[in-house]
């Protein structure tokens, strides 16, 4: 009978030395939604050079002009003028063009003609004849043209020329019969300079941003690496441009265009779009789009050891030991932590916890602490005092972790991405201003933070 009755104390001292080797808990995870590509808006600042077009406008027009208007009644012309280089100014939508020279004329009178023996007419009063440039020094003119710009639709210039300004600056006072003739051969002159202005027009036709806009969307399209992330895609969709502005011979263009970009972790086969019809500039909104970064449970058993391999606590006079902790898995929306201890205690439980993004400390907590219903089920048998101990409030207290380094290597490497040449003479030119993690998905090998990136971004073309 003695015997017997030592039995129950035996049996509990046994159960308080067994290792606790609870049932390692299953993964369960959720569906990661996919990323929803947010449609931003970036400027592409556009400069061209216009001199070369400039002074092919120059070369091929004219130096010197001639003609003739005869009647047999009334006043009859002739003339010759030759001009100077000409000069362009751009201002605004405009591009002014200004321009010496020099000029004779030849002149006849006849008051009165008769047409019965001649349909041409024959003056039945002799001509008088006036000159002026002509066996003298040429008289000097000035002369002002302007010509508005805007782009169209289809990426070409579309010009309106005029004649703005026509002065002699020697000017030719002729009078025949009492009757001053001056402005008559002045309007004859301004009708031979405003046939110039489609040939200005022309020149200006002939100017190709087309292609310049075509190579930019197609290199939009392209995918680019950023190195431990994946592939950024721009995804552009539409094309639209500001008015233009001439400064002197330069003129610049503001190239705006929707993008709705997005990463993803192998590199894309990309469909491309053909250049889109030109729409009008809206105004740039900056770069926004998500990026899904992986946390691999390896580097957040990193962060835990750091802070509670090597706590020891204790409980009703028993000290327990954390000899290692590691994050193992995920269940339930929580991190499983395979917790391994000594002390009073022997063995390994799991424990599951919430990492909760602190985003305005850079930080990330573990919240909603508990014991696996595996491990709480053995404790219950084994070692009821232990739910008292104070495992549970050391991870919740120290179990948070600076992610500021990770955020800022995730900056370095977008935005080495986002300033590059992506081709001869043309440049990605972007940064990133702000990061925000928004959200966090679990799998069973790591953390998916999903972070928000504004900035900006602009294409130079050089």
């Amino acid at each position: 009978m003695r015997i017997f009755s030592w039995l129950p104390v035996v049996a509990l001292l046994v159960t308080a030395c067994k290792s606790i080797e609870p049932t390692v808990p299953q993964n369960s995870v959720k569906p990661i939604p996919p990323l929803v590509p947010e449609v931003s808006n970036v400027s592409i600042p556009i400069e061209i050079d216009l001199k070369t077009y400039l002074n092919d406008a120059e070369k091929s027009l004219p130096k010197s002009f001639s003609g003739k208007n005869e009647q047999c009644e009334g006043l009859s012309t002739s003339y010759y003028f030759t001009r100077e280089k000409i000069n362009f100014k751009g201002s605004g939508n405009a591009m002014s063009y200004s321009v010496n020279g020099a000029l004779k004329l030849k002149l006849n009178y006849c008051p009165k003609c008769q047409y019965l023996l001649d349909e041409k007419g024959s003056c039945v009063i002799p001509r008088v004849y006036l000159s002026c440039g002509d066996d003298e020094p040429m008289r000097r003119f000035t002369l002002d043209y302007s010509t508005n710009i805007k782009v169209g639709s289809d990426y070409t210039f579309n010009t309106s020329t005029s004649l703005k300004k026509f002065q002699l600056l020697d000017p030719c006072q002729m009078t025949i019969a009492n009757i001053d003739v001056t402005s008559d051969v002045e309007k004859e002159i301004k009708k031979q300079l405003v046939g110039l202005q489609s040939e200005i027009d022309k020149q200006f036709k002939a100017i190709d941003i087309k292609s310049s806009a075509k190579e930019a969307w197609d290199l939009l399209q392209d995918p680019n690496l950023v190195p431990g992330y994946g592939y950024l895609n721009l995804n552009p969709s539409s094309l639209a441009l500001s008015d233009i502005k001439l400064v002197d011979k330069k003129a610049t263009l503001g190239l705006s265009i929707d993008i709705s970009p997005s990463f993803t972790t192998e590199k894309p086969v990309v469909n491309k779009l053909s250049l889109p019809v030109l729409g009008s500039s809206t105004k740039s909104s900056g770069l926004n789009f998500g990026l899904d970064v992986v946390l691999s449970y390896d580097s957040l058993t990193s962060f835990v050891r750091q802070s509670f391999v090597g706590q020891i606590f204790e409980v009703k006079r028993k000290k327990i030991k954390v000899d290692d902790i590691q994050v193992s898995g995920s269940k339930d929306n929580r991190i499983v932590l395979k917790t391994t201890i000594s002390g009073s205690k022997k063995g390994t439980i799991y424990l599951l916890a919430q990492p909760v993004l602190n985003d305005s400390l850079k930080r990330m907590e573990l919240r909603n602490v508990d014991f696996d219903v595996e491990t709480k089920s053995l404790l219950m048998k084994s070692a009821k005092w232990f739910f008292n101990s104070k495992i549970i409030d050391l991870i919740e207290k120290n179990g948070n972790f600076d992610y500021t380094s990770m955020v800022e290597d995730m900056k370095t490497e977008v935005n080495n991405s986002l300033n590059q040449e992506i081709s001869k003479g043309v440049k990605m030119n972007g940064a990133i201003n702000s990061i925000e993690l928004k959200q966090l998905y679990y799998t069973t090998s790591h953390l998916v933070l999903r972070a928000r990136l504004s900035g900006n971004l602009k294409l130079i073309l050089e």
